[in-house]
Parts: structure tokens; C-alpha cells; sequence
């Protein structure tokens, strides 16, 4: 089987973006930067709020955290579920990358298919945190901004994203489907070719 350059770094790229993700999710989203020296990093995930930020566990839920501030809360939720439906989707991409390099070339649809879902899914939960963190709730929902800034986990969503949307991309070149297609074809021929040497061999013999 011909070695297929554009597929090999799409799998490698999915998988990054993949365990990029996985990663994210229970980072810090915001960290606040008015503490003190020696003091623990304050910060929000998606999940809650932390007093020490290296520790696994919230201090508040993300309810608690913003309940006078609905919207902001509803933001968090949504960021949630498609952080989840995210990773399900991610997940799948590279498994059926992994299965387009060796057979199957209809998978490579449905590795675009899965990529553009994982691009959109992936954008709101970057987009809501980014609204959350530049917008005002209300007076006494004020700018996060204000006092924190955004994290390792936003950055690595982000990476994330641009890294399905580099997929997207490569998937889009023609040549990518091309060589699967040939792969296959060649190998369905060569199979009959050498049965029939086998046959010829076992008659001779």
C-alpha cells in the first residue's frame, strides 16, 4: 500500500487536536489576576470556580459561582454540552481517519462530515467563553476581563479548533481521496493476479 502523505498527517493532526481537547476540558478557562504573591491561583473552569487552581477540586459550582447572572451561567452550560458532544465527535474523526488509511475510502466523507461538526461544536465553546469574558451581565455581573484572563484550557480549545479546521482543508484537496482510491483498486488487482500464480505453481508442481 502507497504511503499517503495527506492522510498520515490528517490522523496526526486529529489526534493532537483530540487529546488537546480531552486536556482543555478540565482547565482553567479564566485565571484571576489580582491575588498575591504566594498565594494559589484563582480560577474558573468550566465546571466551577477554584481558590487554588492546581487542586482537582471546585470550590463552587458554576451555579453557585453566577447565580445572579443567568446568562452567564446559561453560556457556561452550553459550553458544557458541547465541550462533551465535542470530544465524542474528535474521537470519531480519528478513528475513522486511522480506518481511511488502510481501506474504506467513503470514510473520507465522513471524516469531512465529522470535522465540519467538530468545528462548529468546538467554535460555540470557545465563542461562549469569549462573550463571557468580554460582556457585562448586568450590574452585578460585571466584564471578567476586569479581573481575570484567559487560561490554558481556552488557549488549547483553540488550538484545537484551528487544527479541525486545518483537517477540514486537507481533506478538501483532491489528491487525498485519489490515493486511497488507487490503493484500493490496486489491490484488488494484484489479489486475482496472484491467485492465479498460485494456481500455476500448484499445476506445474
Amino acid at each position: 500500500m502507497k504511503y499517503n502523505i495527506p492522510l498520515i498527517l490528517y490522523v496526526v493532526l486529529q489526534l493532537v487536536a483530540f487529546i488537546l481537547l480531552l486536556a482543555g476540558t478540565p482547565s482553567d478557562i479564566f485565571i484571576r489576576t489580582d491575588h498575591g504573591p504566594g498565594y494559589p491561583t484563582i480560577c474558573l473552569t468550566l465546571w466551577g470556580f477554584k481558590t487554588d487552581c492546581s487542586s482537582r477540586h471546585h470550590t463552587l459550582t458554576i451555579d453557585r459561582t453566577f447565580g445572579a447572572c443567568p446568562p452567564r451561567v446559561h453560556r457556561f452550560r452550553a459550553a458544557q454540552a458541547f465541550t462533551i458532544i465535542s470530544i465524542l465527535v474528535y474521537g470519531a474523526a480519528f478513528i475513522a481517519g486511522l480506518t481511511l488509511l488502510f481501506c474504506c475510502s467513503f470514510l473520507r466523507l465522513v471524516c469531512l462530515a465529522l470535522n465540519i461538526v467538530g468545528s462548529v461544536t468546538l467554535c460555540v465553546v470557545w465563542a461562549a467563553m469569549a462573550v463571557t469574558y468580554n460582556k457585562a451581565d448586568g450590574p452585578q455581573c460585571t466584564r471578567l476581563s476586569e479581573v481575570y484572563k484567559y487560561g490554558s484550557g481556552f488557549v488549547l480549545f483553540l488550538i484545537a479548533w484551528l487544527l479541525d479546521i486545518i483537517n477540514i482543508i486537507i481533506l478538501l484537496l483532491p489528491y487525498t481521496g485519489d490515493l486511497v482510491h488507487e490503493d484500493e483498486k490496486s489491490e484488488s488487482q494484484t489479489a486475482p493476479e496472484e491467485m492465479e500464480m498460485a494456481q500455476e505453481n500448484a499445476g506445474r508442481a
